[in-house]
């Protein structure tokens, strides 16, 4: 009865039982059933928090059972104490006790305990970032409970290959995986580990940038919890969702959900997760300007934090406090507030509270402009941001840095800028070891912007437009841990890649664990705490080497790979000798106050600065977009936000005489400059579009341009033989015009093979792909901002069900592929720049990460488009581009096409024909190679 009621989470009434059991047993004198009803009396009171009791109850168990010789009953009790051990932090001991709990099961040929010992010594391996030792033992568990017929243990060890799974950037798998432990949990009635599988179901969804899956997911986990009274996991999920609301931008919704865990949270004693709640609530309201709700709210955690005595949440909540005050201009309030976490800091003595503390003190400071008052606490905290994560070194950096820069000593300002950017190189996305996850979190190009200004101020433009162009391209690198496993890249150059996130993603997860041994006062810690620390360093310092090793490694091999992946720099003579003559390369980076142009010609790097706030600056790009994005009826659009945006992006190169003989312009824009149809930027005094006076070519970063104009033995782009296409549409019904492009196509690309419905299949389209041939597919395309990785375009499912002909090409997929020819064209996308458009900008350079992924895989050049085009205008571009093409370079066609299209009545509205943009290295001058054309047309 204990055991039915324990697997349904109510443990006080299991604990009821199992008490009463346990007098009687003790009246009988039963030893062994004590044994056993003192184990599950210690799992209970492990479950409910209580520690101690835990403790007691397991210890007596075990000593009782090897008293007694129960060889087969070891091991439970080892297991459940290495399942205390590592809820309590201390891995180091967790670890002796699953092996005990192995070696007792092995020895007594106990193939369950066995199984469990496995899964949690893998819980251990997954905490410490050994992502393999863990990913083989919940195999091994996975493969006793199948051999076994335990259904609870198979559907444990299935969730939590799925959490690995989600961990290490993979949220696919890890939702098959969750699907299938979910119908083990359902054939037995374990309703508690389908509640788990669909909590983490939840978190892969998100992770795969698909919140209306999350959402859905965590709402049935929501229900389950309801129905089964489990209060806890009820709060938890209610926590969950309210965190998807934020990150999409529903801070009302967030806000709500937050206050319906918090009557959950105080009814289960959780005072500390219901000041939390309150503390969330009080970010959300400081980002929706709401200062003095925020304040409040945030007063009310502090209460609850500081009468729980949860001293590293009090000292949270002032610091949140302090920035609060600071941002209103209450002076004193920030001293009192601040001197308060101080005094919490030093009673706390962990590394993670004198950093925090310190962290906050300095960017306030900073806020403050008082230069040496940053720098004075910063060198007060230099012993522990030695010992910190990448996330703390390269805030550390950036605020000395501002702080030399605005005292004069631009060197020393120049030395901590390099050293910021250096440590974000490294950590990029994640701000490390769970520190400042509050509104006051720096942006990470940041650093990068501080030293291009530093640089420009000492005169060394070159330098600068080096540093600007390292912020570029970084989002496939940023997911490519997700290509592991089943989605394994060919290239050396990836796999070195992903095997660096994967490592970066292990020292996060250790110096997380570490920052939580050490919240702990040291007078506070259990006696072995010490030892785990000193472990867990150790474990930091060799993971850093060994990750810092392969970076040193990958920048001296594969300078193309690299490259087109964010990997590696050039320099700005490189990228000088690499331009055609007639050619201009502009980069543009976007800074809080300012936007700096680079413009880039065979003779020198030039620099002009526009002053114009970056607010203003999104805003005039969102309205300029819209305008042209939309579906011209009746009047054409009004043109001045054209106009200005020309007059801030391209009229100071223009009007400075650099551009004198220029007639191609190669781009590099990032963030929400990204989604500008540059081509539609008009010359207010000659009244041209941009695309009247110059051909435009895209590229994600400047160090890309002279690798792929090398030469050597990269062999990508060459081509030869006759002119050859194969055009897909698999959706001819859905999309009707999509046939008529196709046809277009054909008529313009002479010979070609057309594959119509259920013939455009995946299978035939990686099949085209590895042919010099043109290959056209007009179909939908969906971006993932949130995960690049899993982007992809819809085709016609194969009949065989392998992921390779399942109908969706996805971005880690074409980065296997070996694409032959020199042009992919992605036309007609239905979400056009990606779901960051619908939301704000600079969540994930989406245009350019699909780009990146084709460029990569072999092809020389891709179109892609900023918009969904109407499909009659679609098959007339596709015609004009295509027929054009055979006459010149693919940038030369491209806006040969869009001329074409401006100057026809019935296509002149820059809707039809702005959207259309081309990335990579397409040779000048006619064109020999139109045989070898790779075409992939998005809808």
């Amino acid at each position: 009865a204990g055991e039915a009621v324990y697997l349904r989470g109510n443990f006080d009434s299991a604990t009821a039982f199992w008490r009463a059991g346990l007098r009687e047993a003790r009246q009988s004198g039963d030893s062994a059933l004590q044994a056993r009803l003192l184990t599950w009396l210690g799992l209970a009171a492990y479950r409910q928090g209580k520690y101690p009791e835990a403790h007691r109850n397991g210890e007596a168990a075990l000593a009782l059972k090897l008293k007694l010789g129960l060889r087969t009953e070891v091991s439970k009790s080892y297991n459940a104490l290495g399942l205390l051990a590592w809820n309590e932090g201390k891995l180091p001991q967790a670890i002796q006790l699953f092996q005990a709990a192995s070696k007792t099961a092995r020895d007594a040929a106990d193939q369950s305990a066995l199984a469990k010992a496995a899964n949690n010594l893998a819980l251990v391996h997954t905490e410490l970032g050994q992502f393999a030792e863990a990913r083989t033992g919940f195999r091994a568990a996975l493969e006793s409970g199948h051999k076994l017929s335990d259904r609870r243990i198979e559907g444990g060890a299935l969730t939590n290959l799925a959490m690995l799974d989600i961990q290490t950037g993979n949220p696919v798998d890890a939702i098959a995986s969750l699907e299938e432990a979910r119908g083990l949990y359902r054939s037995i009635g374990y309703e508690t580990g389908e509640q788990n599988s669909l909590g983490q179901l939840g978190t892969a969804y998100q992770a795969l940038g698909e919140p209306r899956l999350a959402l859905a997911a965590l709402d049935t986990a929501l229900q389950v919890a309801r129905r089964e009274g489990l209060r806890q996991e009820e709060a938890s999920d209610l926590e969950l969702i309210a965190e998807i609301y934020r990150d999409a931008g529903d801070p009302q919704r967030a806000l709500e959900l937050y206050r319906q865990a918090q009557p959950l949270n105080a009814e289960l004693g959780l005072e500390v997760d219901r000041g939390t709640d309150l503390r969330n609530q009080a970010e959300i309201q400081a980002s929706l300007g709401r200062a003095i709700l925020a304040r409040q709210l945030a007063i009310q955690a502090r209460a609850i934090h500081r009468s729980a005595r949860a001293r590293l949440q009090e000292l949270r909540d002032n610091l949140l406090l302090a920035d609060l005050a600071a941002r209103s201009g209450a002076h004193a309030e920030v001293g009192s507030v601040l001197r308060r976490a101080d005094h919490l800091a030093a009673e706390l003595d962990a590394r993670t509270a004198r950093l925090e503390t310190a962290l906050t003190t300095a960017r306030i400071a900073d806020g403050e402009k008082d230069s040496r008052a940053v720098l004075r606490v910063l060198k007060s905290a230099r012993v522990d941001l030695a010992q910190g994560g990448y996330g703390t070194e390269w805030q550390a950096a950036m605020l000395k840095a501002r702080a030399y820069a605005r005292l004069g000593a631009l060197q020393l300002a120049l030395s901590s800028g390099r050293e910021a950017v250096a440590a974000v190189e490294r950590v990029r996305a994640n701000f490390g070891s769970g520190f400042l996850r509050t509104s006051y979190v720096a942006d990470k190009s940041a650093p990068y912007s501080d030293l291009v200004e530093t640089l420009l101020r000492m005169g060394r433009t070159e330098e600068a437009f080096e540093v600007a162009d390292a912020l570029r391209a970084r989002a496939l690198v940023e997911h490519l841990a997700t290509t592991e496993e089943d989605h394994g890249p060919t290239s050396t150059t990836l796999q070195s890649l992903a095997q660096g996130e994967t490592l970066l993603r292990q020292i996060e997860l250790l110096v997380s664990r570490e920052d939580a041994l050490e919240e702990t006062p040291p007078a506070e810690r259990s006696a072995g705490a010490a030892d785990q620390i000193r472990f867990l360093a150790e474990e930091i310092n060799r993971t850093r080497s060994a990750y810092e090793a392969l970076a040193v490694d990958l920048a001296e091999r594969d300078a193309v790979g690299s490259a087109l992946l964010g990997a590696r720099r050039a320099s700005a003579v490189q990228v000088r000798m690499a331009l055609h003559p007639g050619e201009a390369l502009l980069e543009y980076l976007v800074t809080p106050a300012r936007v700096v142009l680079f413009v880039v010609t065979r003779d020198a790097v030039h620099q002009f600065a526009t002053p114009i706030a970056i607010a203003k600056l999104e805003s005039r790009v969102r309205v300029a977009r819209e305008l042209v994005a939309r579906s011209p009826q009746g009047a054409p659009p009004e043109l001045s936000a054209l106009d200005s945006l020309y007059d801030i992006l391209v009229r100071p190169a223009v009007g400075s005489g650099v551009l004198q003989g220029i007639d191609r312009l190669t781009l590099v824009t990032h963030s929400f400059l990204s989604y500008l149809p540059f081509a539609a930027l008009r010359n207010s005094a000659t009244h041209h579009y941009v695309v009247e006076d110059y051909a435009l070519n895209q590229l994600p970063s400047a160090a890309v341009l002279p690798v792929l104009r090398g030469g050597g033995s990269d062999s990508r782009g060459t081509s030869h033989g006759s002119i050859m296409a194969a055009i897909f549409a698999p959706f001819p019904k859905a999309l009707p015009a999509s046939a008529r492009e196709a046809s277009s196509v054909r008529r313009a690309t002479g010979q070609a093979e057309l594959y119509l419905g259920g013939r455009a299949t995946e299978k035939w389209v990686r099949s085209a792909l590895a042919t010099p041939s043109i290959v056209h597919v007009a179909t939908h395309g969906t971006m993932n901002p949130r995960n690049p990785m899993f982007s992809r375009i819809a085709l016609a499912p194969g009949g065989a069900g392998l992921s390779e002909d399942d109908g969706w090409l996805e971005v880690h997929e074409v980065l296997g592929l070996h694409i032959r020819s020199p042009l992919v064209f992605l036309s007609g996308c239905q979400t056009g720049a990606g779901a960051a458009w619908a939301g704000g900008f600079g969540r994930g350079e989406d245009y350019a990460t699909l780009a990146q992924a084709f460029l990569y895989a072999g092809a020389k050049s891709v179109v892609a488009t900023l918009w969904r085009i109407e499909d009659e205008g679609a098959a007339v571009f596709a015609d004009r581009f295509y027929r054009l093409l055979e006459q010149m370079g693919g940038p030369d066609a491209l806006a040969s096409a869009q001329r074409e299209m401006l100057h026809d009545p019935a296509y002149q509205a820059p809707y039809f024909w702005a959207a259309y943009q081309i990335a990579g290295n397409d040779d000048r001058g006619p064109q020999s190679h139109i045989s070898a054309l790779d075409s992939v047309s998005l809808r």
